[in-house]
């Protein structure tokens, strides 16, 4: 053993870098190092016979026994991964997974001893024997730690060991004699620290196997029989009782001893359910992936074979033997692809991610999850959570690794609960409490100042939850509860601004159509909440920011004086001064009237003021009237996804706040031709065709119109095709002509608002930014309607507030950009 700690140490400081060593030194000093390894793993044990003169010869067995130096050579080996370490290469660990030393080497010595320790042992002996098991319990936490956070080579190279390692745990023996030291030492009244760790160990062994990722399976694949290693493993953990001590774990949660062992409980239950959508669990006639609408089998007769010659248009004939690929082309002539860039890899992210992609759930494994969930719901969800928000909360961290986490397993149960009526509203309260509700606000604002969208994503799915729930315990036993969140969120300023943010951020190079789709969820579960409890009060009132306006200080004679000697000095200065006063004194008592109105309400260092104003929901639902937000959901209608959260706002932007313009755009009218595709259904079908016609049925109004198509920036589609089968289309149908149109042909004349000639009585008037549209007999003129761009939306504007600058100048460029010239005069 001299000779080799003597051999270490040298090969040691050559492998740490401290001598330069040509590429033939380095392989043969590695491989000496390697030598060194595997003869610490050869000196664990071995197996023997096991000799009982009882058992008769043919019946014995050969079992793991551990060598007398077993104690010592794990050690060596904990301190060869730890020099390992402060490498890249990770030697230490490929050679261990190449010679199976955890299956045939740790997990026998960690069953033998913990065998021993239920014998009657002296104290040297025990001691020894506890030893042994706590080594081998850090030996597997090192070994089966996730490598998510090392470079990608380093991951494909150990994900194929990390699953051998994860299919040795899915065995009654290894699960069994975890959780036996476990329960032992967890039930002592009094632990040293050392027995503590050991628990926590034992935890973070669990943890780090359920995290191990089994192969993502298409499910077209044929031959797929076998069942996963994730549902093996979740069966032997619920035959051998180590779930039932997880959630007794969980359900003691608040006390102050398991404070420590809070983070890795809320993995072992993310983990459990990874993968594993709410629908799996509670709706087995859905599927687990989307179906996918090209994998429509053809008739019998179309298998028989034959040559199909195509033309390319350009004079090109290529022959194609397969029915399926000769309608492709034809498929859908509204469709096209679009080169943008993927999304950023979620494994970037600086937060651990959450992983939402639905796997293939052995119906074997249902009950058991369903079980799981049900006892968690009842027993534990409220004082896990409660413990694991007021750690949230005392920490202060808002990108702690295990918040995403936290918000997605909170929402994932509450998603549950509410599935499922029979289950008590009271079970998950924990969630929705004022500071737990708060601190979910506060870390999806801060998701999207860091430009954090995983994290955020988990954000949103936990708020939709808690306002669904509470929307559920509206009219209740719980109503109480339901109405002091919801009246201290919607008082919140602060707190509307952000789902409107939330609606704005979208980037199809920076997210996915998942968060996408989560924002849509969400945004129609805020607006639906907010409406039904807005209705239900007979005046609401929002607090919000606003700037504080100076007050002008009074002149006086001597100022008077020095200002006109300034003004003789610097001719400048006169300029500067008389534009000051333009701003005039209205300005000022505006504001002191507003301070005034506000109630004195606390100020802030940056020049802010806090001040109430009615609430009005309409204006409110106008602020989602802006192009990025047409952009972002016109994303959704191809193909189409999520539409009965799409339609509503479209609706909302269109009809409600009359902006139809806004879809004016070349991609965002071909994304809505494809909802005429009969192969998509969706839901709200009609509904969402009539609102797409009524629509289209405007952008021909105005894209036939030079004056109508400079003024709304209406892009022309570059396919006639698709423009003439369209036009045919509405010429047979009746959809889009339900609700008046916005754009219309009009005897109009235009008057800019204050001129000589506007009708105040006038009863056909119409004021957009500041400009009267009224009707004139005798002169046809194609009507333009002059809108404001709300696309920056002021929320001071649409709460009653002033605006900020208000000019009149403002209205005369208005008047000014329309180009009279473009104007048609028919007699």
């Amino acid at each position: 053993m001299d000779y080799l700690q003597a051999e270490e140490e040298g090969l040691h400081h050559h492998l740490l870098g401290e001598e330069q060593l040509t590429d033939e030194q380095l392989s043969e000093e590695i491989e000496r190092f390697r030598r060194i390894v595997l003869s610490a793993c050869s000196s664990l044990g071995n197996l023997q016979l096991v000799t009982d003169s009882a058992q008769d010869l043919t019946e014995r067995k050969m079992e793991y026994v551990p060598s007398e130096d077993c104690l010592a050579s794990l050690k060596d080996i904990k301190r060869y991964i730890q020099e390992d370490e402060q490498g890249e290469g990770k030697w230490v660990l490929r050679w261990l997974g190449e010679c199976n030393t955890l299956q045939n080497d740790i997990i026998p010595i960690f069953i033998y001893y913990t065998r021993q320790l239920k014998n009657q042992l002296s104290d040297h002996d025990h001691d020894r024997a506890l030893k042994t098991i706590m080594m081998c319990v850090e030996l597997l936490v090192f070994l089966t730690w996730s490598m998510d956070s090392e470079p990608e080579e380093v991951k494909v190279r150990f994900i194929r060991v990390l699953r051998s390692y994860k299919r040795a745990f899915a065995s009654s023996p290894a699960v069994f004699s975890l959780l036996s030291i476990a329960v032992m030492y967890f039930r002592k009244p009094h632990k040293s620290d050392k027995e503590a760790l050991l628990v926590k160990g034992i935890l973070y062994v669990f943890r780090n196997v359920l995290a191990i990722p089994d192969p993502l399976v298409s499910p077209t694949s044929k031959g797929m029989s076998q069942v996963e290693v994730h549902d093996a493993l979740i069966a032997v953990l619920d035959n051998e009782l180590a779930i039932d001590f997880f959630l007794t774990l969980a359900s003691s949660a608040d006390d102050k001893q398991l404070k420590d062992l809070r983070p890795t409980l809320l993995d072992i239950v993310y983990y459990l359910f990874y993968r594993v959508p709410v629908s799996a669990l509670f709706d087995q006639q859905m599927t687990w992936f989307n179906a996918d609408n090209g994998s429509k089998r053809f008739g019998r007769h179309n298998n028989f074979g034959g040559v199909y010659a195509v033309s390319t248009g350009d004079s090109t004939i290529m022959p194609v033997f397969n029915a399926k690929e000769v309608l492709h082309p034809f498929a859908n002539m509204f469709k096209k692809r679009q080169n943008v860039r993927k999304p950023k890899d979620p494994s970037e992210a600086s937060v651990a991610p959450v992983d939402r992609e639905w796997r293939i759930l052995d119906p074997s494994s249902v009950p058991i999850l369903r079980r799981v969930a049900a006892v968690f719901i009842d027993s534990c969800f409220n004082p896990f959570m409660s413990a694991m928000f007021e750690d949230a909360r005392t920490s202060g961290t808002v990108m702690d690794a295990s918040t995403p986490r936290l918000l997605y397993v909170a929402a994932y149960f509450v998603d549950i609960s509410l599935t499922n009526p029979a289950v008590d509203l009271g079970c998950t309260s924990a969630l929705v409490q004022t500071h737990v509700f708060g601190l979910v606000m506060r870390n999806a604002s801060a998701f999207v100042e860091m430009r954090e969208w995983m994290p955020l994503e988990q954000a949103m799915y936990c708020t939709q939850q808690i306002l669904l729930s509470l929307g559920r315990m509206r009219g209740t036993k719980l109503d109480s509860l339901s109405e002091n969140v919801l009246s201290n969120l919607f008082y919140d300023g602060d707190a509307l601004d952000l789902f409107v943010r939330l609606c704005r951020v979208y980037k199809p190079t920076k997210h996915s159509r998942r968060f996408l789709e989560q924002v849509a969820r969400l945004t129609e579960t805020f607006l639906a909440t907010l409406k039904s409890y807005a209705q239900a009060k007979a005046g609401l009132l929002v607090k919000k920011r606003v700037k504080k306006r100076a007050k002008k200080p009074v002149k006086t004679e001597s100022d008077g004086e020095e200002a006109r000697a300034d003004t003789a000095q610097d001719p400048s200065a006169a300029n500067k001064a008389d534009n000051e006063s333009d701003i005039g004194p209205d300005m000022d008592d505006a504001g002191d009237a507003e301070d005034e109105e506000s109630g004195g309400e606390d100020n802030d260092d940056d020049g802010e003021v806090l001040v109430e104003r009615a609430f009005d929901i309409a204006k409110f639902e106008r602020a989602f009237a802006t192009s990025d937000v047409v952009k972002a959901y016109s994303h959704l209608l191809a193909p189409p996804s999520s539409i009965e959260f799409v339609y509503p706002m479209l609706s909302r932007i269109a009809i409600a706040s009359e902006r139809p313009h806004l879809f004016f755009k070349k991609n965002i009218m071909l994304r809505m031709l494809v909802l005429f595709d009969d192969q998509y259904t969706y839901p709200h079908r009609t509904e969402m065709l009539d609102l797409v016609a009524w629509i289209f049925r405007q952008y021909i109004t105005v894209i036939n119109s030079p004056a109508l198509t400079h003024h709304y920036k209406a892009e022309e589609l570059n396919n006639k095709l698709a423009v003439e089968c369209m036009l045919a289309f509405l010429k047979q149908s009746r959809l889009g002509t339900t609700v008046k149109p916005v754009i219309t042909r009009h005897i109009v004349e235009i008057i800019a608002d204050g001129g000589s000639k506007k009708d105040d009585d006038a009863n056909d008037d119409e004021l957009k930014g500041d400009v009267t549209v009224a009707v004139q007999e005798g002169v046809r003129i194609e009507g333009v309607r002059i809108e404001a761009d709300d696309d920056d939306f002021d929320f001071d504007f649409d709460f009653g507030l002033p605006p900020m600058a208000a000019s009149s100048a403002n209205n005369n460029q208005l008047m000014d950009d329309v180009d009279m010239g473009e104007v048609y005069f028919n007699r």
